[in-house]
């Protein structure tokens, strides 16, 4: 009984299709349909600063909560590129999300960099090349124009942090 309970509910499927085919007007096109954005992840985000941020386009970490941000260190897992200053501890700065960003983004080199080399967290939150003694790193993206020396601006296209094992 149910082999023939489902096949006459496809053939009705597939008949209903049909009339709603055939209905249309000749040349119409066919709407597109797609599910409703509930929500979205955006690419920046504003935070409160743990301390105060004397440079633009330093990385940042989470800080001391999830609406505080302070300046990477080497070992940390960076969340985005910080693109204000802050005068003191609980200004308001703008963080570009690593990870959701569509355009390239901007950082400062901690030492002299090369168009292609992977960028990861240096002191400070600055940018360094991936080096290749044993550690644990975290790749943030790769540079497009080199950095001559320290505190220069290196642009580069951001990636989601991407943990890397030298061993």
């Amino acid at each position: 009984m149910q082999p023939l309970l489902l096949l006459s509910s496809l053939l009705v499927s597939i008949w209903l299709f049909a009339s709603w085919i055939c209905s249309r007007p000749r040349g119409a096109r066919f709407t597109p349909l797609a599910n409703i954005a509930e929500g979205f992840a955006p690419s920046t985000k504003t935070y409160l600063a743990d301390a105060a941020i004397s440079t633009r386009f330093l990385v940042g970490k989470i800080g001391t909560d999830a609406s505080h941000v302070a300046l990477a260190g080497v070992s940390d897992i960076p969340l985005g590129i910080i693109a204000d200053e802050a005068a003191a501890a609980e200004d308001a700065v703008m963080v570009r999300l690593l990870g959701v960003q569509n355009e390239g983004g901007i950082a400062i080199a901690s030492a002299a960099i090369t168009a292609g080399d992977l960028l990861v967290p240096a002191a400070n939150g600055k940018v360094r090349t991936l080096p290749g003694t044993s550690g644990t790193y975290y790749i943030l993206g790769r540079a497009i124009k080199a950095a001559g020396a320290d505190g220069d601006q290196v642009e580069f296209v951001p990636s989601f942090p991407m943990q890397r094992v030298v061993p």
